[in-house]
């Protein structure tokens, strides 16, 4: 009882009863940790699959996916978070084992939109298995646990893989074998939880006679598509991490190929330390204030990242490091706040379109980043930059507007 309350102290969530979210979150991101960085040279060893072709699979694929979350927002409201996550789960663990068998770009095409589709409903589903399950002083707590989670689990997966692939083929189908495992592990373990299915399937009784307007009601409702525009803006910002960050350093400091991995540690070894106390500081804040100050923290590193461009090393190497852990700060703000500020946003009969809605944006930037980095880098080093210090602070009006919009309210429409 003491551990659990020096615990929570520290920023870390109530865990009596709820320990199967906390393993589901966590094997479920070691089974992402362990295939996503391995998803190309997966089939550029095991198949005969060229290049661009794979390339071009998966851009279809991760088109076809943005619209997921949206199609699993009714199902969330109408059959409860439980069964969407068992569900997603499922196709995850199918669209895996349909790895072993891909031999042309539209059977790549067609298990990748699987496993899209399958990311696409887990997210709003487990936002909302997290508000059936927690209550509301620790939803951002719990999302921020289940964030620190996942990039761990990132890194240790990306370990754990880098160890397999050595024996070849064989290793490389074993990934996909032993993901499909991980996400069937998890599908049983939260459908067999009665915790969950209790709750959940009260929660969808109650919202089917009641959940009526649909998307329409989410559209009009002007303070969350606000909120939702604006989060476009900062998932954009928070995949500069992932892909313009490594493209970047590659393109102004070439011979510093241990330098990505590096900055990426750096990233994911904050995250996972500094979330807990983090999100104890930002929950006795309005949701507004810290994504505008996120937003804010943003501009400065990617500022301190454009000035890196005008430098030679090992100036240049220091101030990108600096960079990066400004941007981190600005990203231990957002996530948990994000999630859980939406989460509040949403009417319970509706809290699954309302998540639906926001993994829209998350769904757009996917596809929307890669093309948008590699231009603006095309134009030079410190176009990105400020491309993105635009972007963010459009995000920071966006939240403001939405602010105001909710302040004028009525005080019984408040959330």
């Amino acid at each position: 009882m003491v551990i659990t309350r020096g615990a929570e102290r520290l920023g870390f969530p109530r865990m009596r009863g709820l320990h199967r979210l906390a393993i589901g979150a966590a094997v479920d991101s070691l089974g992402s940790g362990i295939f996503v960085p391995f998803t190309i040279p997966y089939f550029l060893i095991v198949t005969d699959l060229e290049l661009v072709s794979i390339g071009t699979a998966l851009s279809v694929a991760a088109l076809a996916g943005v619209p997921a979350g949206m199609m699993a927002g009714p199902l969330v409201d109408r059959f409860g978070a439980t069964t969407i996550v068992v569900g997603s789960n499922l196709l995850h663990s199918v669209g895996f084992l349909g790895y072993l068998w891909v031999e042309t770009p539209w059977q790549l095409a067609l298990v990748a939109a699987l496993i899209y589709w399958a990311d696409g409903a887990w997210l709003p589903a487990q936002g909302s298995l997290v508000v059936e399950l927690v209550g509301l002083d620790q939803q951002p707590r719990w999302f921020a646990l289940i964030r620190s989670t996942r990039n761990a689990a990132l890194g240790l997966g990306g370990i754990i893989a880098a160890s397999v692939v050595g024996f070849g083929d064989a290793g490389y189908q074993a990934l996909a074998m032993g993901n499909a495992l991980s996400y069937l592990l998890v599908a049983v373990l939260i459908g067999t939880w009665p915790k969950a299915r209790t709750r959940a399937g009260r929660r969808a009784a109650v919202a089917r006679p009641r959940a009526v307007g649909g998307y329409r009601q989410v559209l009009r409702d002007r303070p969350f598509t606000l909120v939702v525009l604006a989060n476009g803006c900062f998932v954009l910002a928070i995949f500069a991490i992932i892909l313009l960050i490594p493209a970047y350093v590659g393109l102004t400091l070439p011979e510093l190929a241990w330098l990505p991995g590096a900055l990426y540690t750096v990233n994911t070894v904050l995250v996972v330390l500094a979330q807990p106390p983090v999100v104890r500081w930002t929950e006795r804040r309005a949701e507004t204030m810290v994504l505008r100050l996120a937003a804010l923290v943003w501009i400065a590193s990617f500022g301190v990242l454009a000035v890196s461009a005008l430098l030679a090393p090992p100036l240049a190497v220091f101030v990108v490091f600096f960079g990066v852990v400004v941007f981190t700060a600005a990203e231990l703000l957002f996530a948990p706040t994000s999630a859980a500020f939406v989460a509040r946003l949403a009417p319970p009969t509706l809290r699954g379109r309302y998540l639906g809605t926001h993994q829209l944006s998350w769904g757009t930037a996917t596809v929307v980043a890669p093309l948008l980095f590699t231009s603006l880098l095309s134009l030079g080093p410190v176009w990105p930059w400020l491309a993105l210090i635009a972007i963010c602070m459009t995000g920071w009006l966006l939240v403001g507007m939405a602010r105001r919009r909710m302040e004028a309210r009525p005080r019984h429409e408040r959330t």
